[in-house]
């Protein structure tokens, strides 16, 4: 797949996850199958402000690529200026969010509070393709609310500004991620504009992707939530698209050295205390469904640092083994 002048090695897309999709994210998902890694949204603003927090965010392992920076924002100067300030750290894409339904994001008239201003939504894609050389993608919903369902029209727009590939949630801002997306108005916009389409939503299983390509057409897919705490579901995607047989779930173990190989590269970027806070969600995300975890959930939501999490796996396989016995 041909996006701009970057050639992806196949057609599945790390989803941008809000406090999610770091380096460490991104670089698991890397190696577990997905040809495409968005970090998380990040504000042109705070970049262009020089904000430590916004431009830590930018960070990125070369074994990432291609990697893919998602920025917000509702000033075409600033945004021009993120975006230069981003190509210039070497990153591959630039990912412009006009879809983000947030509360703190639509009240500064970013996310999806643009798909009401058209004219700021064409400024501000023109000047983000101006200011550099490198791909920009665009991920959007396909409105404000069911009265208003513009997506053929904004997608229209950002191709005549030069984007080189769209990416639809077919929700509207008002449906937030409530009720089934609409797969059928990811089919429209494929049969509308000549660039690359990635779908979005709702797919949680391997062959949702497969359902996907086959009913809409679209060229590439976005995996989100799914692959919370499941990145092998980024491979096993991968398989199936590719005509493979689907290789299924990991084994126990296999599971556990992943969720500790995550743990070390969170450790690496932000430090033991604070990597470790984070992962007790992790932790929630990859052991959903296991059996009789109950019995160490304690364990799970006190951790403090990379000891602790290898004692919850620990202390969960001889709980399992006692059971058995």
């Amino acid at each position: 797949m041909i996006i701009g002048n970057l050639s992806l090695s196949g057609k599945v897309v790390s989803a941008p996850l809000a406090n999610i999709s770091g380096s460490a994210y991104r670089m698991t998902a890397r190696e577990h199958g997905a040809s495409l890694v968005v970090s998380e949204m990040i504000s042109a603003e705070g970049l262009v402000r020089g904000n430590h927090k916004t431009l830590n965010m930018l960070r990125f392992r070369e074994s990432e690529r291609p990697v893919s920076i998602q920025l917000f924002g509702s000033t075409p100067s600033a945004l021009a200026d993120a975006c230069k300030l981003v190509a210039d750290r070497g990153v591959d894409m630039i990912d412009l969010n006009f879809g983000c339904p947030a509360r703190k994001i639509v009240s500064k008239c970013g996310g999806a509070a643009l798909l009401k201003d058209l004219t700021l939504t064409e400024a501000l894609l023109s000047a983000a393709v101006k200011a550099v050389d490198i791909p920009l993608s665009m991920k959007f919903r396909s409105g404000w609310d069911r009265e208003s369902t513009n997506f053929i029209e904004v997608g229209k727009l950002a191709e005549d500004c030069g984007v080189a590939m769209l990416t639809l949630h077919p929700r509207t801002k008002a449906s937030g991620f409530s009720g089934k997306s609409d797969w059928s108005k990811i089919a429209e916009l494929k049969q509308q504009v000549s660039i690359p389409v990635v779908g979005s939503g709702d797919i949680c299983e391997p062959q949702d992707a497969v359902n996907m390509i086959e009913q809409t057409g679209c060229d590439l897919v976005m995996i989100a939530r799914a692959a919370m705490g499941a990145p092998w579901m980024f491979g096993r995607v991968d398989a199936v698209l590719r005509g493979l047989p689907d290789p299924g779930e990991p084994d126990l173990q296999t599971k556990i050295d992943t969720c500790l190989g995550f743990a070390r590269l969170l450790i690496e970027d932000l430090g033991e205390r604070t990597a470790s806070l984070r992962m007790r969600k992790q932790l929630t995300w990859y052991t959903r469904r296991w059996v009789n975890i109950s019995r160490v959930r304690s364990l799970m939501v006190s951790v403090e640092c990379y000891d602790d999490i290898v004692n919850f796996f620990d202390r969960y396989i001889e709980s399992s083994h006692r059971q058995i016995a």
